[in-house]
């Protein structure tokens, strides 16, 4: 069931409706379609439901609501972590860290990659030119 999207066989122009009201009606209570919307200058206004799938949308709503409120309680029960934790956690992070030494290493490793697949796409832009050439 999706309320929110409808097709031309739910629409209905407020002139229809007043029209082809027992039409309309009986279509929703037959199940033939699931809701009616009701058109005003050709853009959606009302929409007509059968009654049972109205109390059902209001209960799956109500039921919601209370799950959420009860997953609310449970979040704001879980204990917040101290200031102790706050600085272990630091000094993990603090274990953790490399050395300007080892970040040097690092960077001169990536430079070297950089050059060498800067002469792998000079040599490639080479070949081609010469295949281009003999060609």
């Amino acid at each position: 069931m999706n309320l929110l999207q409808y097709t031309s066989k739910e629409m209905f122009s407020s002139t229809e409706l007043i029209r082809k009201s027992k039409m309309v009606f009986d279509k929703l209570s037959n199940n033939e379609i699931e809701k009616a919307v009701i058109l005003r200058d050709g853009k959606p206004s009302f929409i007509l439901l059968d009654f049972d799938k109205y109390e059902t949308i209001i209960e799956d709503y109500e039921r919601l609501q209370k799950e959420n409120k009860k997953l609310k309680e449970k979040k704001n029960q879980i204990p917040q972590p101290s200031k102790e934790s706050d600085n272990n956690i630091l000094k993990n992070k603090k274990e953790e860290e490399i050395s300007s030494d080892e970040l040097e290493k690092a960077l001169a490793q990536i430079d070297k990659l950089d050059m060498d697949l800067e002469k792998k796409i000079e040599s490639n832009q080479k070949q081609e030119a010469l295949k281009d050439f003999w060609e």
